[in-house]
């Protein structure tokens, strides 16, 4: 079980002072978890993001936090959780409990001492925040070294410090980057933004601003599409392209045939702009958009059901000879 918390907090929540790191131990019968979680002000009020220490060095992000007195409420969609916990009066530890598919199991953090953190990096790299767009802001790590720069892409669900321990190993040939995407790890998480045009503009804009020149991109699985984007569009810009396990039909995306997975999302933004008080005056634009996209979603529904069909006939084959097997695959 993977576990960790994203908090955004009001400000003034409590009349205390949250900003720092926390850190807890979470119970789960006979095995535990160490959990770090990390606090500081914005300028909204409060965030702050949790890492399971000896699982895993991304972050789970929590969808929604309500607070009444002393009292935090958490929901945590993404693994079907939600954490109760109370602030002590000092301000000094929050006590509660993680409540996940039926179980209830104790979580109570305490502020961790300086210097005495469980949450650190073997890895030696520096630490950077990029412009890319309009308020946001993405995490680039630099493990140094020297010779043709090379940066890391991660996949789905990872930070740019999936690679700590794979990075450091090319800084004798290479000057040695990796960057978060938005929406993951200490990067910023806009509502929107995430086609892969976009991301590979953010990209762009790191080598850009760090003033990086024709950098290898090697990227793991799903970055395989910000790879594709920047290949396609700007191959004078990098010297390579490496797809580690990252071949998959959204490497190989052309928005004029589309693919549903990756322009879905972007639909049902646009679906969700024409809800009463959401479409910013934009409603028309929108609507015409959505016009323009529905020949290509027809298609690449009518596509899926063709394939879905086809796997129908091939279990109705394999059922007629084992039955328990198809019943398997289904």
């Amino acid at each position: 079980m993977r576990t960790a918390l994203f908090l955004f907090i009001a400000a003034g929540l409590f009349g205390q002072d949250f900003a720092g790191e926390w850190q807890g131990t979470l119970k789960m019968g006979t095995a535990s978890q160490r959990i770090v979680l990390r606090i500081e002000k914005s300028p909204g009020g409060w965030n702050a993001r949790s890492y399971s220490v000896d699982q895993s060095v991304e972050a789970i992000k929590a969808t929604a936090v309500s607070a009444e007195g002393q009292a935090i409420k958490i929901a945590l969609d993404s693994i079907q959780a939600k954490y109760d916990g109370t602030l002590s009066a000092d301000g000094k530890t929050i006590k509660g409990s993680l409540k996940q598919v039926g179980m209830t199991m104790p979580l109570d953090f305490e502020r961790a001492t300086p210097g005495a953190s469980w949450y650190k990096h073997d890895s030696p790299h520096k630490a950077r925040f990029v412009d890319v767009d309009t308020n946001v802001k993405l995490e680039v790590l630099d493990w140094g070294g020297t010779g043709r720069p090379l940066i890391f892409l991660s996949g789905l669900g990872n930070s740019a410090h999936i690679f700590d321990d794979f990075a450091p190993k090319f800084v004798g040939t290479h000057h040695v980057y990796g960057i978060t995407r938005r929406g993951y790890g200490e990067s910023s998480v806009p509502t929107s933004g995430y086609s892969a045009d976009r991301m590979g503009d953010d990209i762009l804009a790191v080598i850009e601003a760090l003033k990086i020149e024709k950098p290898v991109l090697a990227g793991h699985s799903i970055a395989g599409e910000e790879l594709s984007s920047i290949g396609s569009r700007f191959p004078a810009k990098v010297a390579g392209l490496i797809y580690l396990d990252a071949g998959f039909p959204y490497a190989f995306y052309d928005k004029d045939r589309g693919e549903l997975q990756m322009d879905l999302p972007e639909i049902l933004q646009k679906f969700q702009k024409l809800l009463v008080g959401k479409n910013g005056g934009d409603e028309r634009k929108v609507v015409k958009e959505l016009i323009a996209q529905m020949p290509m979603l027809e298609k690449l529904l009518a596509e899926r059901e063709t394939i879905r069909m086809k796997v129908e006939a091939m279990l109705d084959a394999v059922a007629a000879l084992d039955p328990e097997m198809a019943e398997e695959f289904r």
